[in-house]
């Protein structure tokens, strides 16, 4: 070494190459690289124990903590972002969110995220999870029709869960645990939650304030994180390509979509729709919303207690992301509204049924010369 090399902790200096070690950009010698360097739990990285963030049993560098983790404001126990409740702005682990907060409580927190529970039927394998909000409003925030609600829907399994939202007048949010399509269809209680509903004076489609929003699980939309983004912005593509029909599906309001679901912009490109999107300052209210780390929201339909338009809402949305996962690109831009309606499965009964009413099934494509 032409010159003397200096240890950032200590100060000794540091005659030899050999005896430098180089952690967070900074050199050090033997003696603090042993005594003042830890590994983070999460990356495997070594940091500069006094730039972590740690308790009794974690020890994180400051980029892992901030972007996957945060602190129970009770034990200030370190808790991943998958496994914290919360409670207004405060953040929980499961035992100090149990023994703080009222658990009796039927109604949570509009922050409240259990650690979610994945359905399915017997032998169904590769199969897409979607969640699901349904907003409810105008018959009251009360404890006592939540139980009613929840007691419906979770006879057999822990299916659904319910929130607080202030968009809401006097109302909650209906939140199911992500499901496949066919476990919504034949085993999830949505028919008998929406007429108990209506029978506690709620209403969905009446309202100014509510929306029927569909969580897609972006691991099953692709095996890498490039597959998932390819068929995301083909997702993408088919709303924008298709959005008068959507918005006539949708049955909201040109106000309504611009307030809570705005579209991004069309082009013949999709991944340019989604490079785009990353870019937007529209937030998480666009028809379809990414701004999610572990699921792509479509939020452009109208809420609706009509279990026939709910029904034929989850599967329009299955049969969207089938499209976007068995085309590529240049199929899809040369795919028609009608090619789309013929490609939708016989036993969606539901969807066709919806379609024919809205006058948006078509029986034969149409050709250029028509």
């Amino acid at each position: 070494m032409s010159e003397l090399t200096y240890c950032s902790i200590c100060g000794c200096a540091l005659e030899d190459e050999a005896e430098c070690y180089e952690v967070e950009n900074e050199i050090l010698c033997q003696d603090c690289y042993d005594n003042e360097t830890v590994v983070c739990d999460h990356c495997g990285d070594r940091c500069i124990e006094r730039n972590t963030v740690s308790d009794e049993n974690t020890i994180l560098c400051t980029d892992c903590y901030d972007n996957h983790y945060y602190r129970c404001s009770n034990c200030e126990t370190i808790v991943h972002s998958d496994d914290t409740y919360w409670r207004g702005d405060n953040a929980y682990c499961r035992e100090c969110y149990d023994d703080c907060c009222d658990s009796s409580d039927y109604i949570n927190d509009y922050y409240y995220k259990p650690k979610p529970v994945f359905y399915k039927l017997p032998k169904e394998d590769n199969v897409r999870f979607y969640g699901v909000e349904l907003e409810i409003d105008g018959a009251g925030r009360y404890d006592d029709n939540a139980e009613k609600i929840y007691d419906t829907a979770n006879v057999q399994n822990e299916v659904l869960y319910i929130k607080s939202d202030g968009s809401l007048d006097e109302g909650m949010e209906l939140v199911s645990h992500p499901c496949s399509i066919d476990f919504h269809r034949k085993k999830f209680p949505w028919d008998e939650i929406v007429k108990k509903a209506i029978a506690l004076g709620y209403r969905s489609h009446n309202t100014s304030t509510c929306g029927l929003h569909v969580h897609i699980g972006r691991k099953q939309l692709g095996y890498s994180y490039e597959e998932q983004e390819e068929v995301i912005s083909r997702i993408m593509f088919f709303f924008e390509s298709h959005w008068n029909e959507l918005f006539k599906f949708s049955r909201r309001t040109a106000y309504s979509v611009d307030r809570w679901a705005a579209r991004h912009g069309y082009n013949d490109k999709p991944k340019e729709i989604l490079e785009k999107a990353k870019k937007s300052t529209k937030g998480r209210y666009a028809c379809v919303n990414i701004t999610n780390a572990d699921t792509v929201e479509i939020r452009l339909f109208r809420g609706t207690l009509k279990f026939n338009s709910f029904m034929a809402t989850l599967e329009l949305v299955d049969s969207i992301c089938e499209n976007a996962v068995c085309l590529n690109d240049d199929e899809m831009n040369k795919q028609s509204w009608a090619d789309f309606v013929l490609g939708i499965k016989p036993e969606y009964t539901e969807l066709i049924r919806y379609l024919k009413e809205k006058r948006l099934y078509v029986n034969e494509p149409v050709s250029e010369e028509d």
